[in-house]
């Protein structure tokens, strides 16, 4: 048997949950329009969700504006001329494969190409890094001039001034490809490095890379063992920091050629270190 004070509580309980009951039904009843065309909505991106999901969406999502991030040297139209398509053209996202093939075997693009959807404005906008500039080949006569080469190791055809540059001395097409990859791993390692380089002559005979540095006097020869180059010009930094200026200006070769092991020639004979 329900006491007095239970039995008060209880119909409290009821009475409140009544007239929540019945403001739920004037409200569904006022808004039931409103609520049934959300209900449908819901339903609708819920079935377009799975849709989407098992479809090819590069039968639908296309753009009419395209943009290009980081253009510097290469112009507005030199680039539509690349992925193949004019101003105005729709591409489609099953496009982007196409494009990115076309885009990383041009020889005017370096690295990595990466595609981002924009909302405000809508459009697809391409992200990439230019080919730049990376050495000059040397001529074999003295009448013509020299040769740029960009960090793609292919041609360069824009105007730079060759004395920002190294100088390559290659008789082979291979060894001008050594020295791509040569020049391109000291530039990531150590651009302050690369940026000291006044000549390189790659040689697979004699199984070196002879590199000569704008602020020192010796040759410095490093091996052609990619794995080892990185090690190599950390190696170079320590000796060049520890040499005394005396034993600098007397030395005319710093052989890196060996790991972990170096050795200096000059006038007087061999030294290891």
């Amino acid at each position: 048997m329900l006491t007095p004070h239970t039995k008060k509580r209880q119909e409290a309980v009821d009475n409140w949950l009544d007239k929540n009951k019945s403001a739920a039904k004037h409200f569904l009843f006022k808004h039931k329009r409103k609520i049934t065309g959300l209900l449908l909505l819901c339903f609708i991106c819920i079935g377009a969700f799975f849709v989407a999901k098992n479809a090819d969406m590069g039968q639908f999502v296309s753009f009419s504006k395209i943009s290009a991030k980081n253009l510097d040297r290469l112009s507005e139209d030199a680039f539509r001329k690349i992925i193949g398509y004019d101003y105005g053209e729709k591409i489609y996202a099953r496009d982007t494969a196409e494009i990115r093939s076309r885009l990383e075997a041009s020889d005017m693009i370096f690295g990595d190409v990466r595609f981002s959807i924009k909302l405000i404005p809508y459009e697809l906008e391409i992200k990439f890094s230019e080919a730049r500039p990376l050495f000059a080949l040397m001529p074999h006569s003295s009448e013509s001039m020299p040769v740029i080469y960009s960090d793609k190791g292919k041609f360069y055809p824009y105007s730079v001034n060759v004395a920002d540059l190294p100088i390559v001395e290659a008789e082979k097409l291979s060894e001008v490809h050594l020295a791509t990859i040569f020049l391109n791993e000291m530039k990531k390692s150590d651009v302050a490095l690369y940026s000291r380089v006044s000549q390189i002559i790659p040689s697979e005979e004699e199984r070196q890379i002879a590199v000569f540095f704008n602020d020192v006097n010796f040759k410095t020869q490093f091996s052609l063992e990619s794995d080892y180059w990185k090690t190599a010009f950390k190696h170079y930094r320590q000796l060049t920091r520890n040499m005394r200026v005396s034993n600098l200006d007397s030395a005319s070769v710093l052989d890196l050629r060996f790991r972990q092991i170096a050795y200096t020639k000059t006038n007087g004979g061999h030294y290891g270190r």
